[in-house]
């Protein structure tokens, strides 16, 4: 992993917009890291907070065109952060897709969700077992439909 950002790519000083592109980058092609990167990125609560992109955020020595989630830093900063539940939560499902250990179960985790962030686990979820590149949506329901292509 690559250090820490440094003074030059200070990772306080970038945008929504570049962090999302940066991590998206770092995280292509590995199905589990870009489902954890994206509840990241659709909770967006962790990545406007300063203190959690300085303790668990790096970027590479080319600057923000990739940016890294150290894992263990963020489970970590999940069990001293002030933070809600849900928040807490959201942050440690991101870690445990990434195959960092958390200290709860997923039931513990989800059991304190809105339908708001339990649709964004699920979509994680899916995205983690490859169902985008099958085309395949599934439904609470159990029924699954086909999406055709874009």
């Amino acid at each position: 992993m690559p250090e820490m950002a440094t003074a030059m790519h200070d990772i306080t000083n970038l945008t929504f917009e570049q962090i999302a592109a940066g991590l998206r980058a770092w995280a292509h092609g590995l199905y589990v890291v870009e489902a954890a990167v994206e509840v990241l990125l659709a909770h967006r609560a962790w990545l406007h907070r300063m203190d959690f992109r300085r303790a668990a955020l790096w970027i590479s020595d080319d600057g923000p065109a990739c940016i890294g989630v150290d894992w263990a830093s963020a489970a970590t900063f999940a069990g001293s952060a002030p933070a809600s539940g849900s928040e807490i939560a959201m942050l440690r499902v991101a870690a445990g897709l990434a195959g960092q250990e958390v200290p709860e179960s997923l039931g513990d985790l989800l059991s304190g969700l809105d339908q708001a962030n339990i649709a964004i686990v699920l979509d994680a979820v899916a995205h983690a077992a490859g169902w985008h590149e099958r085309g395949t949506v599934a439904f609470v329901t159990g029924g699954f439909a086909s999406v055709a292509p874009a």
